[in-house]
């Protein structure tokens, strides 16, 4: 439904031409990818979701995918406010956030910014913003990080694509996409997440929550969301065989845990 090359409408936002795509009616999703991706992630999302009657909105990410300039240095803090403009620019009230990896942090930050615009939260192979970062996940991303500022720049892409995916065709996705980006933008995009990290001892979701992550996600989400799920009482959803990239590794499997939740938040959302 949903390819690079469909339609799709821009919003100018700080110098930036963000691409964003608008489909079906009913209760708003939106849906945010991760670093180094872009909008056809959730590709497969964006199907089951239109099918079951929500209006779902996709949209690239400042210098990912069709959103231009592609030179700019990235600004987590600045995808926070494209979300915000987004959502402005289309006159969204109150929505359903899909985020992920980095796209489930910026999502995090707008949930806790605009509370009251924001019905529910998903987060897909995310970390919390808010958590303590523990010893020995400061020593796993120092040693990931070196190990991928080792790597020669050709090899990158397939090193990080191996890293993100267990299925061939998502590793192919994942190879494809990263190869489009220098490797000093590539290191920027693996550190960004964690620029929107504040720590916030006592912090509670103030919106219906809900955690997944792929069984083999190595890119240093897992402990964190292992920590996070008991603080919000609730439990992660743990997606078997799949890889950082489970929208693309076990799609069935993530539209049937965003179906089931979003079934769950339907009776309050038609109060609305």
């Amino acid at each position: 439904m949903s390819s690079m090359s469909d339609g799709g409408e821009t919003l100018w936002v700080a110098g930036c031409g963000l691409r964003y795509w608008n489909h079906g009616d009913g209760t708003t999703v939106v849906l945010t990818h991760g670093a180094g991706t872009d909008h056809t992630i959730f590709d497969a999302q964006l199907r089951f979701l239109t099918e079951a009657g929500h209006r779902v909105i996709t949209w690239d990410l400042r210098g990912h995918g069709r959103s231009v300039p592609w030179d700019e240095p990235f600004d987590p803090a600045q995808a926070v406010e494209d979300l915000a403009s987004l959502l402005e620019r289309l006159s969204i009230v109150r929505t359903v956030l899909v985020g992920h990896g980095l796209g489930a942090n910026i999502s995090q930050v707008l949930a806790r910014r605009y509370p009251e615009r924001v019905r529910a939260l998903v987060v897909i192979g995310g970390s919390s913003n808010a958590a303590r970062v523990t010893l020995r996940e400061r020593l796993g991303h120092l040693v990931r990080t070196a190990l991928l500022r080792r790597t020669p720049a050709r090899a990158l892409p397939g090193r990080l694509a191996d890293l993100s995916a267990t299925t061939p065709g998502a590793r192919d996705f994942a190879s494809r996409a990263f190869a489009r980006m220098s490797k000093a933008r590539l290191l920027d995009l693996w550190t960004a997440p964690r620029q929107l990290h504040r720590r916030r001892r006592w912090y509670r979701s103030r919106v219906p929550l809900c955690l997944v992550r792929g069984e083999h996600d190595r890119s240093g989400v897992a402990s964190s969301m292992r920590r996070w799920a008991p603080r919000e009482l609730i439990r992660e959803v743990v997606i078997p065989g799949a890889g950082h990239l489970v929208t693309l590794d076990a799609p069935k499997a993530v539209n049937g845990v965003l179906g089931t939740f979003l079934q769950e938040l339907q009776p309050a959302v038609r109060t609305l």
